[in-house]
């Protein structure tokens, strides 16, 4: 991961969270995956309120999970209503068999001390 903000799960911040659960076939699901930390790399944390995205790939090979986290619900709506966003979010989408976007907030954190 890049230097920078650390991404961190807190429940007394005001982040909000997106998590997108994207299935795939086993053949795509390392495409997926490179493309969503490429474009994320290159132009998506450069939008005002990013703050972090985790890009995980099931062991099994049928899902890629994109875990983002913005400052704010509006910082994320903003980039949401971008036309290049939404061109992007198309390019992710075409390798996938579905799509499954949400926007979460933390509630609580459990940490092994």
């Amino acid at each position: 991961m890049p230097r920078g903000t650390i991404a961190t799960i807190d429940a007394e911040t005001e982040r909000v969270t997106l998590i997108n659960l994207y299935e795939v076939e086993p053949a795509k699901q390392a495409d997926l995956a490179r493309l969503l930390s490429e474009i994320t790399e290159s132009t998506i944390r450069h939008e005002p309120g990013f703050i972090s995205v985790s890009v995980h790939s099931s062991l099994d090979g049928t899902k890629v999970a994109n875990y983002a986290q913005w400052a704010s619900k509006e910082h994320f709506s903003a980039f949401m209503n971008k036309p290049e966003s939404r061109e992007l979010l198309m390019r992710f989408s075409a390798l996938a068999k579905s799509v499954s976007p949400a926007l979460y907030k933390v509630n609580s954190v459990h940490l092994d001390r």
